[in-house]
């Protein structure tokens, strides 16, 4: 078994990247099938027992630092950065040719004298021969550049930077250093253009951020490229059911990787799964993909990946010059403003018909997510349709509102956005992501935050797919999909949902409370019916401080320091420093003579209860009290309480530093939970919490704040936080079920920071399985305890540490009393134990078993359920939750009997 994205080191050196090797006996494969077996491989249990399969060192990794380190040396040399783009990527469409036998040693010969790329290069003559060659051959999109002239003579020798290319393409490292593996470019996937793209686009800004400004830079404008595995979500989803002779717009195609995959899927379609002919190929890239984009250089490299795939499609691309392509720059693919494309000749011959814009059947996209300041609000106002809603932050809504033009009432949408607007507690920016799932519907939601580290690593925000009008659903709900963060799909780049991460809203209950809309996503159905619960017992934060003739404020802004700010000198500045219970002795006194917003001097008073913006690498917010006059920064939320008021200050405090606030803010703050580990003075506003002047005076209320005043004195160990987790818990009046749901959200809180991530993928231990099984029992007992005729008993089998799946089994016994665990030690493989249940309950567990999913399997009287190994799966909600599916499916056979 070998690491395909090891680097290899030696010539005939196998054992360099050999993860393992098995003989042909029984115990062997047995080692085998347990470390890459397919239920290994589904669950993800081998990326966890492998980590040097890494795709850090793969070769398309690889390949983009070479490449980075090749452009600067061209520029370095004697070339404009455009140029040394556009002759890189010529060069390696070249190369490509000639791996794959397209263009072959005898052509070059015939053509420029030399048999391959290296020698060519070496001669400027001959290089200039071969561009005009191709150009000629394929098309001006191609190869629009002449690099050196033709006349020149056969003995004059190449330029600096042709050379330069020849060491890339003989592997040369930049130390001078060959590698006995040069780069072969027979198979270019198109993921790895887009990336390219992204490398040189974003090289490109830095040099121009340096010269003169980053008005105009990549990360302005949003230009990331959208990894193949977000692609390919999307157009599965929307490509599903259609015949192939389908027009598709995207109206940011950047380089053009959506458009290149629905290619490959059109094609596929018309041809019916079998090899297809050229004019299909070449019909379906001319009359059925659109494209727009503001960049030039995303245009051209657009065309260049759908001419690639072309080549890629076509079963015998031979010979070269039957292989000419049409133009498609300023035909299919338009550089300009998608808001404005139509108004350019290129726009209005491509888009316009005699009863308006051309419409189209499948509309796909990653549109940019950035936001310009108000700069560039203000400029987008004016640009911008105002039939809908405008987000006040982001430009993404706009794009798909534009869209909307190009289509008809059955149009499909696919496009990936920023998913600010969505989870946001902004009223405009809510209102207009209700727009458009409003105007869009019936629509599916895929929440992607979780994968923001490894999908899109660059952007400064967390994405959703948006999709819609692609299935036969109510329009009336959404549906909405959870992907989460698996150590698997990190490592392997695959988006993994089962069953489980999916379920439906409707509109009418997110336009009830927008806290709901995150909670389907993040949460379980008990998590909906807590919040619904406590949002129905209680007021908001806001409310109850503001009885109490308080609020929380947003603290100093040093910023452009362009008011007064003497009238705080000599108060103690709190700056950073603020923990858990404790505000730093010592403060420095505050000299600053201006400030951008220095605030009311009376927000300052104590005693002060303060809160941290952003948490400290766990998942309970930052609270203490200062029981002296402070400044603090903008960094902290402040709320001064009246004289005698400290008991509501710490009471308050308490509340926020506890699980249920952790829980709370996990399902519907609008930035924590969604990779941004931050709280905003709206999300504590909204928390329902108990009347607080009666709370201070009841006897839970006081404990709680003993608690708090004492963890001030004295730091709180493990027992004393959850002995304020429970004096919480008894404040808002929870049930046992309850306390299931918010404690497990305070382990799913963690899973904002990686330690909380790979804990939450380990393997489930023996306690996790026994909690899980309690909770179940305990839905189960309610319904037996009416009767008490029958009792269930839960059996835990006891698998190896290893095994990519645990197993409880749930047996209906006729005896009365509480229902109890056992552990079963089988003293066989896990294969067996599933065996033995599939023979038991007549059902086909391992065939069922596709995928990172969850199975109840019913018989007589019992039902097992089985589940990925990893802790997550078995925390006490999910007990709760399948146990609440044990009962409904069981009600619903006795109906169905």
């Amino acid at each position: 078994l070998y690491n395909g994205f090891g680097h290899p080191q030696a010539a005939h050196d196998a054992t360099q990247n050999r993860i393992d090797h098995f003989r042909l006996l029984d115990s062997d494969l047995a080692k085998l099938d347990s470390l890459a077996g397919r239920l290994a491989m589904e669950t993800g249990e081998f990326w966890r027992r492998v980590p040097d399969v890494n795709r850090e060192t793969t070769v398309d990794s690889r390949l983009l630092r070479d490449l980075n380190v090749l452009e600067r040396d061209l520029v370095d040399s004697e070339l404009r950065r455009d140029d040394a783009q556009a002759l890189i990527g010529q060069s390696i469409f070249t190369q490509y040719l000639i791996d794959r036998k397209i263009v072959t040693e005898e052509h070059l010969l015939a053509i420029c004298g030399h048999g391959d790329l290296p020698g060519i290069f070496s001669n400027r003559r001959a290089t200039a021969l071969l561009f005009d060659w191709l150009r000629d051959t394929f098309n001006g999109d191609m190869f629009p550049t002449v690099y050196a002239s033709p006349n020149a003579s056969e003995s004059v020798p190449a330029v600096p930077y042709l050379n330069r290319i020849v060491e890339f393409l003989k592997a040369t490292d930049p130390d001078g250093q060959r590698s006995l593996f040069p780069y072969r470019f027979d198979v270019i996937p198109v993921e790895l253009i887009s990336a390219i793209y992204e490398q040189l686009v974003h090289s490109a800004a830095e040099e121009e951020a340096n010269s003169k400004s980053v008005s105009n830079s990549a990360k302005k404008e949003g230009v990331y490229y959208t990894p193949l595995a977000a692609v390919s979500l999307v157009l599965d989803e929307i490509f599903n059911g259609l015949t192939g002779d389908e027009t598709v717009l995207d109206i940011t195609c950047g380089s053009g990787v959506f458009l290149v995959e629905a290619l490959r899927r059109l094609v596929y379609l018309k041809s019916s799964g079998g090899a297809p002919e050229r004019r299909t190929i070449r019909s379906t890239l001319y009359r059925q993909l659109y494209g727009v984009d503001i960049s030039p250089t995303a245009i051209r490299i657009a065309a260049f990946s759908l001419y690639l795939a072309a080549l890629e499609l076509d079963p015998d691309p031979q010979p070269p010059e039957a292989l000419t392509f049409q133009p498609l720059v300023g035909k299919t693919l338009l550089v300009g403003d998608a808001h404005v494309i139509e108004q350019s000749p290129a726009g209005r011959k491509a888009f316009a018909t005699t009863s308006g814009l051309k419409k189209f059947d499948v509309i796909v996209g990653n549109p940019p997510w950035s936001f310009k300041g108000q700069a560039g609000t203000a400029a987008r106002r004016q640009l911008v349709s105002s039939r809908a809603p405008l987000q006040p932050r982001g430009q993404g809504l706009d794009f798909v509102e534009r869209a909307r033009d190009f289509a008809d009432d059955k149009t499909r949408f696919g496009m990936v956005l920023g998913a600010t607007p969505f989870f946001s507690r902004s009223g405009t920016g809510v209102e207009a992501a209700r727009s458009v799932v409003g105007s869009l519907a019936p629509v599916t939601l895929v929440n992607l935050s979780e994968l923001s580290g490894w999908l899109f690593p660059k952007a400064d925000m967390p994405a959703v797919a948006l999709l819609a009008r692609h299935r036969d659903q109510d329009a009336s709900r959404m549906t909405l999909v959870q992907t989460n963060w698996s150590l698997a799909g990190e490592r392997s780049h695959t988006i993994e949902i089962s069953p489980s991460d999916i379920t439906t809203l409707p509109l009418a209950s997110w336009k009830r409370h927008q806290g709901l809309f995150k909670a389907a996503f993040l949460g379980r159905r008990h998590d909906l019916l807590l919040l619904d619960d406590l949002w129905e017992k209680y007021d908001c934060m806001e409310k109850c401080l503001g009885a109490l003739g308080t609020s929380l404020k947003t603290g100093l802004i040093v910023g452009n320091r362009s008011r007064d700010a003497t009238f705080l000198h000599g108060l103690p500045f709190l700056r950073r420093g603020l923990r858990h219970w404790y505000v730093p002795d010592a403060l420095p006194a505050f000299e600053e003579e201006t400030a951008e917003r220095p605030r009311k001097r009376e927000i300052y008073n104590n005693p002060l209860l303060l809160v941290g913006e952003y948490l400290q690498g766990k998942p309970r917010p930052v609270t203490a009290i200062a029981e002296q006059d402070l400044i603090y920064t903008d960094s902290y939320f402040g709320g001064t309480f009246a004289e005698g008021g400290s008991e509501a200050a710490y009471l308050v405090g308490g509340i926020l530093g506890s699980a249920l606030a952790s829980w709370y803010f996990l399902m519907s703050a609008s930035a924590f939970g969604l990779w941004i580990r931050r709280l905003k003075l709206a999300d504590i506003g909204a928390m329902p919490v108990p009347n607080l002047q009666e709370s201070v005076e009841s006897q839970t209320g006081r404990r709680i704040v003993e608690l708090v005043r004492t963890f001030h004195r004295i730091p709180p160990g493990d027992s004393d936080v959850k002995s304020l987790d429970d004096a919480v818990f008894n404040l808002y009046g929870l049930d046992d079920a309850d306390r299931i749901v918010v404690r497990d959200g305070l382990f799913r809180a963690t899973w904002q920071w990686k330690p909380g991530r790979l804990k939450s993928t380990a393997p489930a231990e023996l306690d996790d399985l026994r909690a899980y099984a309690q909770a179940f029992l305990s839905t189960m007992d309610a319904w037996l305890s009416a009767s008490n005729r029958r009792r269930m008993r839960a059996e835990i089998y006891e698998l190896t540490p290893d095994a990519p799946l645990r197993v409880v089994r749930f047996v209906l016994e006729d005896t009365p009393g509480p229902s109890v665990v056992e552990v079963i030690s089988p003293d066989e493989s896990l294969g067996t134990v599933l065996s033995r249940i599939s023979e038991r309950t007549k059902v086909p567990i391992t065939g069922a078993l596709v995928g990172v999913r969850d199975l109840r399997v019913h018989a007589k009287d019992e039902v097992s359920i089985i589940k990925p190994a990893a802790r997550r799966y078995w925390l006490g909600v999910r007990g709760l939750e399948d146990a609440d599916a044990v009962v409904k499916d069981s009600v619903y056979a006795h109906r169905t009997t």
